[in-house]
């Protein structure tokens, strides 16, 4: 694995990448300048390129929302290989609405740290080189963040881990050993349901208001989870220029991205990836 002293400023762009589950490319966000740098790989998969079929075509993520498994496997190993992670071992936590992070940082092995996440975690600090680091989506907003020293945590930060500062979590977890500081880190932000097709109820969007701002808040039944975030992570210490942001909205983009509330609860999962090189 490659570090640098400075990670070049994030910047995602939108890629085709040969699949092996099918012959339709596999289509990410990606941070190119950050792999040739580092050789941290982080990436947002969208749908196309996979095995799975139906409500779950193509590149369905997702083990738990009744796909065919194998095609599930398939899709992982596909994502990993497309990516530049061939035969990587992929962990993929249970993710429960939570804040919790685990570490891949070798003090344990690959089956350890999977049965570890099988029992709920929302948050993976990805520290081993060749192990990658996959959690799941369908409108919850994707969030990496790498750090300088080569190491990124991801995390799934629906409206429940946006009010736990699960990603301010994510990034002091990898700050706390003083070898990187926040403001040296990028973070990503991957696809997720935009304020305007985010509705919720009054109660909850005050709650935002008060905690994140009005702004995060902009009318009486409706939450920015970007926005949210956004301002989180720069009162933790990130600059705005260190955060990217794919800015699409999965509601909106059902072509493209999985996403819950359009489909009424029945689809597949697209992911946010994170890998370091060996």
């Amino acid at each position: 694995m490659s570090t640098t002293a400075g990670l070049p400023l994030p910047r995602l762009s939108r890629g085709r990448f040969a699949s092996t589950a099918s012959q339709e490319p596999l289509c990410a966000y990606t941070d190119e300048a950050l792999f040739a740098r580092t050789g941290v790989r982080v990436a947002f998969s969208e749908r196309s390129g996979g095995a799975s079929t139906g409500a779950f075509g193509s590149l369905n993520l997702g083990s738990h929302v009744g796909d065919d498994l194998a095609a599930v496997e398939a899709n992982r190993a596909a994502l990993a290989s497309a990516l530049g992670f061939a035969g990587a071992p992929v962990v993929v936590p249970k993710q429960v609405h939570g804040d919790r992070l685990v570490a891949i940082d070798g003090t344990r092995t690959v089956e350890e740290v999977r049965a570890d996440v099988a029992q709920g975690a929302d948050g993976l600090i990805v520290r081993t080189p060749g192990v990658a680091g996959l959690l799941c989506y369908a409108d919850c907003t994707p969030v990496i963040v790498v750090a300088p020293t080569g190491a990124a945590a991801v995390v799934h930060a629906g409206w429940r881990g946006v009010a736990a500062h699960i990603a301010v979590s994510a990034l002091s977890a990898l700050c706390a050993d003083g070898a990187a500081r926040p403001g040296d880190c990028n973070v990503y932000i991957g696809p997720y349901i935009h304020a305007e097709c985010f509705e919720v109820s009054a109660e909850l969007r005050d709650a935002f208001a008060r905690d994140f701002g009005e702004d995060c808040a902009p009318d009486a039944r409706h939450v920015d989870m970007g926005a949210c975030l956004r301002r989180d992570l720069g009162e933790a210490g990130v600059a705005p220029e260190r955060i990217a942001d794919v800015d699409v909205c999965t509601v909106c983009t059902t072509e493209r991205f999985y996403s819950y509330r359009a489909s009424s609860g029945t689809c597949g999962r697209h992911g946010a990836f994170a890998a370091l090189s060996r």
